[in-house]
């Protein structure tokens, strides 16, 4: 996965995983936004693991 390929997936479902996480951190949305960086920075930097890019969002979601 090139870098743009893992922006593009990253811009088109920021909104919905940011809800996601920050309904996981009990409203706290300074944690979630903690969570998510942590979650983008640990996806980014095993990118290459994934085999399936239609299956991106799962994916990122269980590593946040």
């Amino acid at each position: 996965m090139t870098r743009g390929q893992f922006t593009a997936h990253v811009e088109a479902g920021q909104r919905a995983f940011r809800r996601f996480l920050t309904a996981l951190c009990c409203g706290d949305s300074q944690l979630a936004d903690d969570v998510a960086q942590e979650a983008y920075i640990k996806a980014y930097l095993a990118a290459d693991s994934l085999s399936d890019e239609s299956k991106f969002n799962a994916w990122l979601y269980r590593i946040g």
